[in-house]
């Protein structure tokens, strides 16, 4: 991008500080002129270290001084790349304890992902991030860190619903200062490629968190390789066909897969059944088959449970054994699950077809009384669907307390057609 100008730098600068270009004290004026001078104009730079700045602006100048000496004089003759990174680094530096595991776990996304604010919220949670503060709902607190990010101009916001950010991207230096941040501290390993995989095999030290990029191919690997035994966070993206050995990684908390709407493949998750500390499981692949194990109770720790595919036509009966459930969203065309009323820890409940649910799934609806958020695809012809059921959902609907969001979709279902 193009460096700006000193009145743009300025106004770019001021607005991000303090709100305005009306700076309150001369000394933090005087001190933000020679800041600027060695951004150079570069609107990233400018950006990242205002976004600092701003966490400083009640404290004295003394503060800013040293973020200022911090960057030293040869940024203002050179603020070229290696600079550049400097001051995002100096930025991380300043970042809160509990804030760096949080920002350094976007590594797990490629490059200029849309990411998705629920999806990494909850997987914070799922990796055990974020602090439950005076017994403050857990989403609340990382949905509050991920906020602070954008503020500290560390997360680019992108999508708003209702004033909030939904959705943000990491600028592709950000990303860098990420992955470097990652491989120093053994954080993330991420695999562009089959090379990278063989190496990861074969390192001396294990691999915490692994994300698949780019169109991985190889061989299956059919043994684990010590190295690789006790990742946590396992993410694959792209269209690579490369499949770990899922029944060995048994510490897994974190399972997440993204493939592109039209890539027409079969996810097979039957192995997840045994992975018992599994936590936080996604998919996102419109056109792919999903096969599910015949059993679920056994992952008693499992807190998000999202599958956006073709429509599963055996969904594990016993699901509804499990307690730690908050967030359930099922694929296309996938009826509500028998004994939906003991599913009572569900906060999220997406649910797209409603045609063949009995009238005892409706009522039972009423007894999730956790229900933050429900959206349900509701026919308006259709043989099952009488009005008494309707009359059932209206009523269940309104016992919901904490119901913060719904989403009713009305839709015409015949026999033979949807339309």
């Amino acid at each position: 991008m193009k460096p700006l100008g000193e009145q743009d730098s300025r106004r770019l600068f001021f607005n991000r500080v303090f709100g305005s270009e009306n700076v309150g004290s001369v000394q933090f004026k005087e001190i933000s002129v020679e800041i600027l001078k060695k951004c150079g104009g570069l609107p990233l730079a400018i950006i990242t270290i205002a976004s600092l700045l701003a966490c400083h602006e009640a404290g004295s100048s003394n503060e800013w001084e040293s973020i200022n000496n911090s960057l030293g004089a040869k940024f203002a003759t050179k603020p070229i790349l290696e600079e550049m990174r400097g001051i995002l680094n100096l930025s991380y530096t300043h970042l809160p304890i509990h804030l760096r595991p949080c920002f350094l776990y976007l590594g797990m996304y490629p490059e200029d992902r849309l990411i998705i604010r629920d999806d990494l919220v909850r997987q914070w949670i799922a990796e055990g991030f974020v602090c439950n503060l005076h017994g403050a709902d857990l989403e609340d607190v990382a949905k509050s860190y991920f906020v602070e990010l954008i503020n500290r101009g560390l997360i680019q916001p992108e999508k708003t619903c209702y004033g909030d950010v939904i959705t943000c991207r990491i600028h592709d230096m950000m990303l860098d200062l990420i992955l470097s941040k990652s491989t120093e501290d053994n954080f993330i390993s991420v695999a562009y490629k089959h090379e990278d995989m063989a190496r990861f095999n074969s390192c001396e030290y294990k691999v915490r968190r692994l994300s698949l990029q780019s169109s991985v191919g190889g061989a299956m690997s059919k043994t684990l390789a010590t190295s690789m035994s006790q990742v946590r966070s396992y993410t694959q993206f792209g269209e690579s066909k490369y499949m770990l050995p899922l029944p060995q990684f048994k510490y897994l908390w974190v399972l997440a897969f993204e493939f592109p709407f039209n890539w027409k493949t079969t996810i097979d998750l039957r192995a997840t059944g045994h992975l018992f500390l599994l936590r936080y499981l996604k998919v996102s692949a419109l056109s792919a088959e999903v096969a599910l194990p015949a059993e679920i109770q056994g992952l008693v720790h499992l807190e998000t449970l999202e599958l956006h595919c073709r429509p599963i036509q055996r969904f594990p009966s016993d699901i509804t054994c499990l307690a730690n459930l908050f967030h359930l969203i099922l694929p296309e065309c996938t009826l509500l699950p028998e004994g939906i009323q003991n599913m009572k820890s569900v906060s999220t409940l997406h649910c797209s077809d409603m045609s063949e649910s009995s009238l005892k799934e409706i009522k039972g609806l009423s007894e999730l009384t956790n229900l933050k958020e429900l959206k349900l695809r509701v026919p308006t012809y259709y043989p099952g669907m009488t009005i008494e059921c309707f009359d059932a959902l209206l009523s269940s609907i309104g016992m919901l307390r904490n119901l913060k969001h719904l989403s009713l979709e009305c839709w015409h279902k015949y026999d033979g057609y949807d339309s």
